[in-house]
């Protein structure tokens, strides 16, 4: 059972899809049973129950607001949009096809409303949804009454798990993202002394992993006084867990440098052992002074000049970092934070022409437009299946590459969930019990992995439709088969808007995320090394590299598309890409650390002149490397380098004669990070 927790812990940091799964699963469960019972007892249809329990689900999954105070607001607020499109949509739809005009302007505004941000997406998926069920269930201006009651019952069904079943637990949520972080850690040094059976791709993707799971713990503070809440201010929490994952990424980086054929030295072993020791969830605190002494041992046995001397002062370094997260989860005391006072993002230049979010209203209204006809023309009855796929398509997505790659998903997952659902439907046949825990299992698995793949959403809605289908009793083959056609259609529409409408280069994209993400490196470059040559001086060098952290996700998010393009070349250009900025980012971390060791000096003497000049020329050389980088990307022609060696960057350590701490940090940071950024020119 330790196991499996620890498996997930580091499969869903913080358990936040379990959490969000579940309470959407409850939400769901609860208007279902509560609307179909009390629609029953006043005599009113099934139908209705449906509208009031659609809306309960896109409140407990659409509202993404960062703190509970504004989530338990737009949750509230969803009553308006909701009641207004649902009201329109009755009072239209005996005019015919002017309801359908009325939903292409409720889609457009749908999507106008994002650049509010997560509450202005939230309201407008509400009123789009409320408006599709209506026209779904043909609405008529007598029964508004029922419907808005029915949409005030599911969102206060939704409003009572969020705040009562599933509250914000900030201290129980940081925990969890600390015991997540202790998980993959774990997993990531298991990974990488694996022996000769270790797996590169599989090192790498735990690592990714282990910086997801600090942006997570770095979203918690911003959500979050640590100082009201734990025993450590937000500083302090922040710089320890900085500490920690770069202590076990260099960790892993100097074991991978180990043969794998041969065995470990006996200190290099201790230290291991201990830092296993202190990844554990519980140790006591007799075992946490254990693992300390113990590493501290054997990293004064090791010889720092050895790789596997490096490794095990590296593992005693992590050892360290973990034990102060420890002290941290196991003094935390909740205290009544009272209001927060949440401060005001920083402003950005506004883009000249149309706002993007007007461009994507624009393409939405265009595709379902389309969608709309010739979904009619396949089926009069099950067109909404063209248009929801056409709308679906655009959210979370804004280039042609990520739409491309949705709308593919939402196909290939439909027609597998077709077939699955055709295999259940016969093997559960009429029995409804099956059918109705099916639907509640489907619910479940569609929100626990839409972030794992988007294919999955749609592979799980469609085994509940077929679930669905049963318990009405309309349950087809035929039906299926019609929804994978009308699917097919609204995701060529969809693509062929975002071809056409507003054309936005999913490769244009990926270049300027790369040149906002070189810019970040390079000031990170820049003020790491001016820490590192000025001990004892004030830096800011942790947040700089979680804004660093997040311009590389930005970068890995536009880039995917690219690496499942059709060409093979494509494929694998810009997979290397991405992978040399993954690995770069990761010595940035460690050029960063560097600086902030000295800048908590208080005694370390600064280096020489001689040794400071060629510290920066060294930081001049990578910097360089990056904007030949950023020139490659952008699809300038750059003469490839010569090999690169080590000895440029490495012979700053030639002009100090003691070569302090940091600045050997800083070295090998630089040279790391130099001759990986140059396998990019090398390739070019």
């Amino acid at each position: 059972m330790k196991r499996l927790a620890r498996i997930l812990d580091a499969s869903d940091p913080g358990q936040v899809r379990l959490r969000s799964a579940s309470a959407t699963t409850l939400t769901v469960l609860l208007a279902m049973v509560t609307l179909v019972l009390t629609t029953r007892a006043i005599g009113q249809p099934v139908t209705v129950a449906m509208l009031g329990t659609v809306v309960a689900m896109q409140a407990s999954a659409a509202v993404k607001d960062k703190d509970q105070r504004s989530r338990l607001i737009t949750t509230a607020l969803m009553a308006l949009p909701a009641s207004a499109a649902v009201t329109l949509a009755a009072l239209l739809s005996e005019l015919g096809k002017v309801a359908d005009v009325g939903f292409i302007a409720v889609l457009f505004a749908a999507v106008w409303v994002r650049r509010f941000g997560p509450r202005g997406t939230a309201l407008g998926m509400v009123a789009f949804i409320s408006y599709f069920f209506a026209l779904f269930l043909r609405a008529t201006p007598g029964q508004l009454p029922m419907l808005i009651a029915a949409i005030l019952g599911g969102l206060a069904i939704a409003l009572f798990v969020r705040a009562v079943i599933f509250p914000d637990r900030p201290v129980v949520e940081v925990r969890r993202l600390l015991f997540a972080m202790r998980a993959v850690s774990a997993s990531v040094l298991e990974a990488a002394s694996a022996g000769e059976s270790r797996d590169l791709n599989l090192v790498r993707r735990r690592l990714d992993r282990l910086g997801n799971t600090a942006l997570m713990i770095d979203d918690w503070l911003d959500r979050h006084d640590a100082g009201q809440l734990l025993s450590v201010t937000s500083t302090d929490l922040s710089h320890r867990v900085f500490d920690a994952q770069i202590a076990t990424e260099q960790l892993v980086s100097s074991l991978w440098a180990l043969d794998p054929a041969k065995p470990w030295p006996t200190a290099l072993g201790q230290a291991t052992t201990a830092l296993g020791s202190v990844l554990q969830n519980t140790p006591s605190s007799e075992q946490l002074r254990a693992a300390r002494r113990l590493a501290a041992t054997a990293a004064e046995r090791a010889d720092p000049s050895t790789p596997a001397g490096i490794a095990t002062v590296s593992a005693q370094r992590a050892v360290q970092s973990h034990i102060a997260i420890h002290h941290i989860t196991t003094n935390a005391v909740a205290i009544d934070a009272g209001p927060r006072v949440v401060p005001e993002p920083a402003t950005k230049d506004e883009p000249s022409g149309l706002n993007p979010s007007t461009k994507a209203a624009i393409q939405v209204a265009v595709a379902t437009s389309a969608a709309t006809v010739l979904g009619e023309l396949v089926s009069p009855d099950r067109w909404y299946w063209a248009v929801l796929t056409a709308f679906l398509v655009f959210t979370g997505a804004s280039t042609r590459g990520e739409i491309l790659t949705r709308a593919g998903q939402r196909v290939l997952g439909t027609i597998a969930g077709v077939l699955a659902g055709v295999v259940i439907a016969a093997l559960v046949g009429s029995n409804q019990p099956v059918q109705l825990v099916l639907i509640v299992v489907c619910v479940f698995l569609a929100f626990y992995l839409v972030t794992v793949a988007y294919a999955l959403l749609s592979f799980f809605v469609t085994i509940l439709l077929a679930m669905l289908y049963g318990l009405l009793g309309t349950f087809s083959i035929e039906v299926l088969e019609l929804r994978i056609i009308e699917t097919a259609v609204g995701g060529l529409v969809g693509m062929a808007s975002a071809y056409f409408i507003f054309s936005t280069s999913t490769r244009k994209t990926l270049v300027g995320n790369v040149d906002t993400y070189l810019e970040q490196l390079d000031t990170l470059i820049e003020s790491s090394v001016e820490s590192v040559l000025a001990p004892g001086s004030a830096t800011d060098l942790v947040a700089s590299t979680r804004t660093l952290d997040n311009a590389l996700k930005d970068v890995l998010t536009s880039g995917k598309p690219l690496v499942l393009g059709p060409t093979t070349r494509s494929r694998r250009g810009a997979k290397h890409l991405l992978r040399v900025l993954a690995v770069s980012s990761r010595s940035a971390h460690a050029l960063a650390r560097a600086g902030v060791l000295a800048s908590r000096a208080d005694t370390q003497t600064a280096p020489s002149d001689e040794t400071a000049q060629a510290l920066r020329d060294a930081a001049a050389l990578v910097r360089d490397t990056a904007r030949q980088v950023e020139a490659v990307v952008a699809g300038e022609h750059v003469d490839p380098p010569e090999k690169i060696t080590e000895t440029t960057v490495l012979d700053v350590l030639l002009t100090s004669t003691d070569a302090p701490g940091p600045l050997r940090g800083a070295v090998r940071a630089l040279n790391t990070m130099n001759r990986t950024l140059a396998d990019v020119l090398a390739r070019a």
